[in-house]
């Protein structure tokens, strides 16, 4: 059974392991950032999501080969219950180059953590995606129809 600490060293240990994940993807060190990595890993945003540790690892290594960008993560909240971690924040991709293309994108990202019999965290489940920009319509108009109104405007 997992040791219990107290939640301000457990949440400072899921912030630690954004910032060793950002200094790992940025220097190219991919053994840096698979040390928060388990046996396997389910990456949502994939065709095929269950990956082997040694899928992650190669899969961070091709990004970082191809990406010409560096990120930065931020986690925004961290939800600890029990052993697992539920971390919600955002990723800045910037270009790699200096060169010019000040482009910048940003995703959000949720991370599901386990706590490791030593006190450690491991990552288990991850999803990420594009920042989506909604804002909800006052006007009734504009609201979806139930099926019932859908109905009544059709016999009218």
């Amino acid at each position: 059974m997992p040791s219990i600490e107290s939640e301000p060293e457990d949440v400072a240990k899921l912030r630690h392991m954004a910032s060793e994940f950002t200094e790992g993807f940025n220097t190219g060190d991919v053994e840096r950032l698979m040390r928060f990595y388990g046996d396997s890993y389910v990456d949502i945003n994939l065709r095929n999501p269950v990956q082997s540790w040694q899928e992650r690892r190669e899969y961070y290594a091709q990004v970082i080969r191809r990406s010409g960008f560096h990120v930065q993560v931020q986690p925004e909240e961290i939800l600890i219950r029990g052993d697992f971690a539920f971390i919600r924040g955002t990723i800045e991709l910037t270009p790699g180059s200096v060169l010019g293309d000040s482009v910048r994108k940003e995703l959000r990202y949720l991370e599901i953590a386990q706590r490791q019999q030593n006190g450690s965290w491991q990552v288990m489940w991850g999803m990420d995606g594009p920042v989506q920009e909604y804002t909800p319509s006052l006007s009734e108009e504009s609201a979806p129809q139930r099926g019932s109104e859908r109905a009544a405007a059709r016999n009218t």
